[in-house]
């Protein structure tokens, strides 16, 4: 079913394992004919357990660089990024931006570091993190949006401000033709959660995805690889599958993010 992967993890961000190339032959075993790497993007301040420290970034550039011609007969690699969006990192987004074949967005803290992404617990963080969402597509930094919904990894119950932010992210992606992912990553690896509400999982979560449809928003599957082995296990994906069971959802099966990327840097 799934062909095409942008969203790939690499040991260097210290919460993966596995080698560059083992990525690959995974990805050719599971049957994929484009591989997309983004590891987590380094910034000035190191954080090893989170991202990859600025001095590994011309390695990850060269190491994806030979596995693309090594393996070019056999698979198509990309090599990205998955930024946060923090207005006094400038400099380095648009350095990604300009030299890398994509940039996807995953806004994991609000600010550098402080992981109030996972924490967030009432409505003026879903707000502050659809505004970091909002402003980096403004500024055409990033080809999509990645889990979407992490935000609420820790909110508490699916309310009325999670039925706004849901919505604001569906304006903002049709504002700016921006994709959004269902990922298939930690928010259904880890299993069911208990909420105030019930059961659900971390995410993706319904109440989003809901709003997602209604607005014909473009849905593009993640499957947020920090193992090669989770290439030859689908039971992420079926997870993740079984929250928008039923939803008329947009999905871009075999969307081309690096043409679609290079429009944007012509229109930055």
């Amino acid at each position: 079913m799934i062909k095409t992967n942008w969203h790939t993890h690499t040991s260097r961000c210290g919460h993966a394992v596995g080698t560059d190339e083992e990525y690959v032959l995974a990805a050719i075993q599971g049957g994929l004919k484009t591989l997309g790497f983004s590891d987590h993007a380094a910034y000035e301040q190191s954080r090893p357990i989170d991202r990859m420290d600025l001095s590994q970034f011309p390695e990850y550039k060269a190491s994806i660089s030979a596995l693309k011609d090594k393996y070019k007969d056999q698979i198509t690699l990309y090599l990205g990024t998955e930024i946060e969006y923090y207005p006094y990192e400038m400099d380095l987004l648009k350095q990604y931006r300009q030299t890398l074949d994509y940039c996807i967005l995953g806004q994991h803290s609000l600010d550098l570091d402080d992981d109030r992404s996972y924490n967030a617990k009432t409505p003026d963080l879903l707000d502050l993190y659809t505004d970091r969402l909002n402003e980096c597509c403004s500024l055409g930094l990033c080809d999509y949006i990645c889990h979407p919904d992490v935000i609420l990894w820790s909110y508490p119950r699916m309310d009325g401000s999670v039925s706004e932010a849901a919505k604001r992210i569906a304006a903002i992606s049709k504002k700016y033709n921006m994709p959004l992912e269902l990922n298939t990553g930690s928010g259904v690896h880890h299993g069911l959660r208990q909420y105030e509400d019930g059961m659900r999982y971390a995410y993706p979560t319904r109440i989003f995805f809901e709003e997602f449809a209604k607005a014909d928003c473009p849905i593009i599957i993640g499957l947020d690889v920090h193992d090669p082995k989770l290439f030859l296990d689908d039971t992420d994906l079926d997870r993740a599958l079984s929250v928008i069971d039923g939803l008329n959802c947009h999905i871009l099966y075999d969307y081309d993010l690096v043409s679609a990327a290079k429009q944007r840097k012509k229109n930055m």
